[in-house]
């Protein structure tokens, strides 16, 4: 999966813990998790025990229960940047950050995000 904002898409299942990767062309990661997301500031970062290269990070909500697939993680569509999740709920990449919905009407409308992990400039 590439298009002009994810690079690649990594999915991850290893001792119990399930996660999706979205490599960004401009290097960082975000890190789709059952409970959270997080935004670093490049793949090596996702590895590092003490957290150097959080950009930031955000729990979901207990009403949004994400699913995971085997073959495509959390994500169950991705175009641009619109990243529909299993179970429903978005994520939207957009300019000042990545937001999350509940569903994709609110997403394509900006209506009621639960949160915004802003862009912090990458050097």
């Amino acid at each position: 999966m590439s298009d002009m904002i994810v690079a690649q898409q990594e999915v991850l299942d290893a001792d119990g813990r399930q996660a999706t990767l979205l490599h960004f062309h401009r290097g960082q990661v975000l890190r789709i998790l059952a409970d959270s997301i997080a935004l670093y500031r490049d793949r090596a970062s996702v590895d590092d025990p003490l957290g150097n290269g959080v950009v930031g990070h955000e729990l979901i909500p207990a009403s949004l229960k994400l699913q995971f697939e085997p073959d495509s993680g959390f994500v169950r569509e991705q175009r641009a940047g619109f990243v529909g999740l299993h179970g429903g709920a978005v994520l939207f990449i957009r300019p000042d950050g990545i937001a999350l919905y509940d569903n994709a009407g609110n997403a394509l409308r900006n209506h009621d995000p639960h949160w915004l992990i802003p862009f912090v400039k990458v050097n």
